[in-house]
């Protein structure tokens, strides 16, 4: 054939096809970056366990997902080309070689197929810049600026890994576990080098978790520690079914209801960074 391409045009499509769908990656995590910021409080009320709960969870989503929860938080016009940009992504996914195969015994074809999966790429990142730059202000917001994001990449190209986020299985096992009633069988305290106290929450599946802004959220222990105490405060009113992520009306702002009509409140601390708990307990009636 006059017109048959040689393995060099060939190649060149194959690479384009990859740089595409290499751009409508970038666009998918920029996205689930978008919607793990927009879940949290103001930066001197998070907690890093919960910016890690909500990355996991954002990374657990395909790309449509991802645009789906972000549907009504951008602005509408950026929403809609986001949507375009999905079908693309599915096309390019599912259907490009199906629905293509045929255009690639003619050199003539071909160049028009790298022209196509050129434009997919610069509209994949075309739209990963404007993300970047709507952004930019949650992202100051939060802290998370050049310098400090340019520390995190050197920490990474010199091994300096953290722990790796949790994987679709285990946020799907999370949810399940904060989003139903559970059972509370301890509260633990322990005392940190820093001269913190936090409170560590033991389920009755063996599970351990920490207070975050919405209620119970991921901690980093492990296992029960040899210092760690029983709070003298809320063990008499133990074990309790208690939910997990309670309704709050702002960050740090909810109640467990314990045994005995008990109730253990969260509210944010007079200073920043700071938050409050105690435990209420009814009044007796006097007869």
């Amino acid at each position: 054939m006059e017109d048959e391409p040689d393995d060099g045009l060939i190649r060149d499509m194959y690479a384009r096809f990859r740089l595409a769908y290499y751009q409508s990656e970038c666009l998918h995590r920029g996205l689930c970056f978008v919607l793990a910021w927009t879940g949290l409080p103001s930066r001197d009320m998070i907690t890093r366990p919960r910016v890690e709960e909500r990355l996991a969870q954002a990374f657990s989503l395909t790309l449509g997902d991802v645009a789906a929860k972000l549907d009504e938080v951008l602005p509408a016009e950026l929403a809609a080309d986001i949507r375009v940009a999905v079908d693309a992504r599915n096309f390019l996914a599912h259907h490009f070689w199906f629905k293509r195969a045929h255009l690639m015994f003619s050199a003539t074809n071909v160049r028009q197929l790298i022209s196509e999966l050129d434009g997919y790429a610069k509209m994949f990142d075309r739209l990963d810049t404007r993300v970047d730059e709507w952004s930019e202000p949650t992202r100051q917001r939060l802290g998370l600026t050049d310098e400090t994001i340019q520390a995190s990449l050197e920490q990474t190209l010199a091994g300096e890994n953290d722990e790796p986020l949790l994987d679709k299985q285990a946020v799907r096992k999370l949810e399940n576990q904060l989003n139903r009633r559970q059972r509370l069988i301890r509260v633990w305290e322990l005392s940190l080098a820093d001269g913190q106290r936090p409170l560590i929450f033991e389920l009755a599946n063996g599970s351990l978790w920490q207070l975050s802004d919405v209620g119970l959220g991921l901690t980093r222990f492990r296992e029960i520690g040899s210092g760690w105490t029983e709070h003298p405060a809320i063990k008499p009113h133990l074990p309790a079914e208690i939910l997990p992520r309670p309704q709050h009306v702002a960050p740090w702002n909810y109640e467990f209801t314990l045994k005995n009509k008990a109730v253990l409140w969260v509210k944010p601390g007079c200073q920043k960074a700071t938050f409050r708990w105690g435990v209420r307990v009814p009044k007796l009636s006097v007869k």
